[in-house]
C-alpha cells in the first residue's frame, strides 16, 4: 500500500495543501497521522478524494458530501441512505442539464440570427 504526504496529495489532485486541511477539518477525509504527527495519505484516501472531487463538480454540496463519506464509514447498513443521497443528487444534476440545453438552444438562436444578420450586410 502507498502512502503520500500532504504535498504529494496536494500535487497528485493540483491542489494547495491547505485545502486538504479544510476537507480533512470538513470531516471529508481522515489521513492517518505518522509517529511525529505529519499526515500520511493512503491509497484509500486517494480514492476517496478522487470521488469527493467527481461529487463537488457535480455540484453537491459538501454537506451531502461529508454526509456520504459518513455513511460509507458506518458500513454496508448505510447501503440505503447513501443511494438516497445520489438518488437526490441526481435528479439535480438533471435540473441543472435541462437548463443548461435551455441556455444553450438560446444561444444557439442568438448564433443563428448573428449570422444571418452578417449575411445581410455582406460580411
Amino acid at each position: 500500500m502507498n502512502t503520500y504526504s500532504i504535498s504529494q496529495m496536494a500535487k497528485l489532485f493540483d491542489l494547495e495543501p491547505h485545502t486538504l486541511r479544510f476537507y480533512e477539518k470538513e470531516g471529508i477525509l481522515s489521513p492517518r497521522r505518522a509517529e511525529n504527527g505529519t499526515r500520511r495519505y493512503s491509497d484509500e484516501d486517494v480514492a476517496q478524494m478522487e470521488m469527493m472531487l467527481c461529487l463537488k463538480s457535480t455540484g453537491m454540496s459538501l454537506k451531502d458530501i461529508r454526509e456520504y463519506f459518513s455513511l460509507v464509514a458506518q458500513g454496508d447498513q448505510t447501503l440505503s441512505q447513501r443511494l438516497e443521497i445520489f438518488t437526490r443528487h441526481r435528479r439535480h444534476v438533471l435540473e441543472e442539464i435541462d437548463e443548461l440545453q435551455r441556455h444553450l438552444q438560446q444561444l444557439d438562436r442568438k448564433i443563428a440570427l448573428t449570422r444571418e444578420a452578417l449575411e445581410k450586410a455582406g460580411k
